[in-house]
């Protein structure tokens, strides 16, 4: 007969591990999300994410909604953000499916950015399509492109000339970078120590900035490799001083919603595309885009996709 181990009391946690933005299980951009999570502090929930070590995890704080929804925080293996995308729809997913435990159409989370409201649309009983209502945009600086372009490996003439390089953000700061061919996206070379340095150079890194976040690179172009997508896109950034690259970032995605909509790339003020994102990194997948443009400063921004419950289970809190 096996040895029965036996394990001390402790304080456990639901958690769940979904992917977000994905059409079939094992795609997308990986999250966990802790349930019940009121009782842990800001370090507990770091190390946390740190052990699980995907791009976010998400902590639940509560199983009833306040005012302004599910009270949440977000995590990366490096610090506590505002906002994240695929973090906001996989929370809302969990949500629907284990604590409210019925059909809903819209609910919301409430994050350190504030209310982001999420829709749900249902097939065979179970949730089909996630939509989530970013923030308002904020526009910033313009990088110069032979810089950019130097600074992963391109030739100049790989970035378009009629659109610019530019901070955006919705919650989450990116450098929106628009490129000609899915070939130079193919290719990009980083090197950390001259990514640390281009981002110090222009007040771009963490310690300089009073969000307290290191901007990241999100590059777009209009070659794709599906015929059902409209856009291709890699997400590269700086963290603990290596380079990462997200498999689906739907915070950026918002981000490059309101710079199609700000310089009229497609021509028009209104936009409804999908993007695809992850396929150099075997995590293929597809964003849905949807918003326009109301007026000279403000933006309404849907960013969505398909969430697959992966595994759940018990944590023990140490």
């Amino acid at each position: 007969m096996a040895d029965t181990c036996y394990l001390p009391a402790m304080q456990t946690l639901p958690f769940y591990i979904v992917d977000v933005f994905a059409n079939a299980p094992y795609k997308g951009n990986q999250l966990a999300v802790f349930q019940n999570a009121d009782s842990l502090s800001t370090e507990q929930m770091q190390q946390i994410a740190q052990e699980i070590g995907f791009a976010e995890s998400s902590f639940i704080l509560s199983d009833k909604p306040s005012e302004n929804g599910f009270e949440t925080k977000i995590f990366t293996v490096e610090y506590e953000v505002p906002f994240a995308g695929h973090p906001t729809l996989g929370t809302a997913f969990v949500i629907q499916q284990f604590l409210v435990q019925k059909q809903i159409q819209d609910l919301s989370l409430s994050l350190k950015v504030g209310q982001i409201p999420v829709s749900i649309t249902y097939a065979n009983d179970s949730p089909d399509f996630l939509l989530m209502r970013q923030i308002n945009p904020f526009f910033g600086e313009t990088i110069a492109k032979a810089e950019i372009a130097d600074l992963f490996g391109l030739p100049a003439e790989a970035l378009h000339p009629d659109f610019p390089v530019q901070e955006v953000s919705t919650g989450l700061p990116f450098l929106i970078i628009p490129v000609h061919r899915l070939a130079d996206i193919q290719k990009l070379q980083t090197q950390p120590e001259k990514l640390l340095s281009f981002l110090q150079h222009h007040g771009l890194y963490k310690s300089q900035r009073a969000d307290g976040m290191t901007v990241a690179f999100y590059f777009f172009c209009p070659e794709t490799y599906s015929p059902e997508h409209q856009l291709n896109a890699r997400m590269l950034a700086l963290e603990n001083g290596r380079v990462i690259e997200d498999a689906a970032t739907g915070s950026a995605n918002g981000c490059l919603l309101a710079y199609l909509l700000k310089h009229h790339y497609f021509g028009k003020d209104e936009v409804e595309v999908l993007v695809e994102q992850g396929y150099e990194i075997n995590r293929n997948s597809t964003i849905k885009l949807k918003g326009r443009q109301t007026d000279a400063k403000n933006y309404e921004l849907f960013v969505g996709g398909q969430v697959q419950l992966i595994a759940k289970g018990e944590w023990y809190v140490r």
